[in-house]
């Protein structure tokens, strides 16, 4: 029995940074909460971008925003930050990378670096509520660092922060130009199962959708698990079934097939 639905936004439900949804989700979540199904976000984006896209129907969801490091509801509130120590040294070792931004996430606000303007200005068309820095090191209570990239992650940058960091931190790819880092432990995976433990809620009666990596946690802890079709490798070697194209609304079509609505 379906108790709990949870989703990712960009790309699985959105293009990249998409500002508009079909409007027919919010009548989906609606109706779960008729049925009493909790349905909640699960985003890489900030908890402002994310209240702000789904606006009317926010008294009707769970968001776990930042990878699940920033948790809400109208019940219940909480957050995981880095270890100030690990976020200086990682801090340090991104300004070795040449051709990199780092953006610093706090519940509320991103904080961006001068000199790179155009990574502020990508993340503004989310929006993001962010501001300039000159002293990255100095800011603390960080949930989250992304690394950013125009062109995309190089592999190798990836391979190389996976083998230093992953011991000690949560490092992911959340899509083709961003590299996430979280406080070991904390990714959608950890924030859905508190939310499945504040809820009394279970795996088995857990649906999740995604497209990335970043997903992967999340998914693992839902017994119905589906990954759009332009998802990662990774994912789709995770998930119970491979659905639809996103631009085809595929997770609103399972969506109603689920709960046995037409469209």
């Amino acid at each position: 029995m379906v108790k709990l639905i949870v989703t990712d936004v960009d790309d699985t439900l959105v293009p990249e940074a998409g500002s508009v949804i079909n409007p027919e989700y919010y009548d989906i979540i609606r109706e779960c909460r008729k049925r009493g199904i909790i349905f909640g976000v699960a985003s890489g984006r900030q908890k402002p971008c994310v209240r702000k896209l789904f606006e009317p129907v926010l008294d009707e969801i769970f968001i776990l925003a930042d990878n699940g490091t920033d948790i809400w509801s109208s019940q219940y509130q909480t957050s995981m930050k880095l270890p100030y120590d690990l976020y200086i040294e990682l801090i340090d070792d991104i300004h070795e990378l040449e051709g990199y931004s780092i953006m610093a996430c706090k519940p509320d606000v991103a904080y961006f670096e001068y000199g790179h303007e155009k990574y502020f200005e990508h993340m503004k068309t989310y929006p993001y509520v962010g501001e300039y820095t000159d002293d990255m090191r100095g800011i603390k209570d960080i949930c989250k660092i992304s690394v950013w990239r125009e062109e995309g992650i190089d592999p190798a940058v990836e391979r190389r922060m996976q083998e230093k960091w992953s011991d000690v931190m949560e490092v992911c790819m959340a899509g083709e130009c961003f590299l996430d880092f979280m406080a070991k432990g904390c990714n959608k995976g950890k924030a859905l199962s508190i939310m499945q433990g504040h809820y009394g809620i279970g795996r088995e009666d857990t649906v999740a959708f995604g497209n990335a990596d970043n997903d992967i946690p999340m998914l693992l802890n839902a017994a119905h698990s589906y990954a759009v079709a332009a998802a990662s490798k990774r994912l789709k070697e995770t998930a119970s079934q491979v659905i639809g194209e996103m631009k085809d609304d595929a997770v609103l079509k399972k969506l109603r097939e689920i709960l046995n609505i037409a469209g």
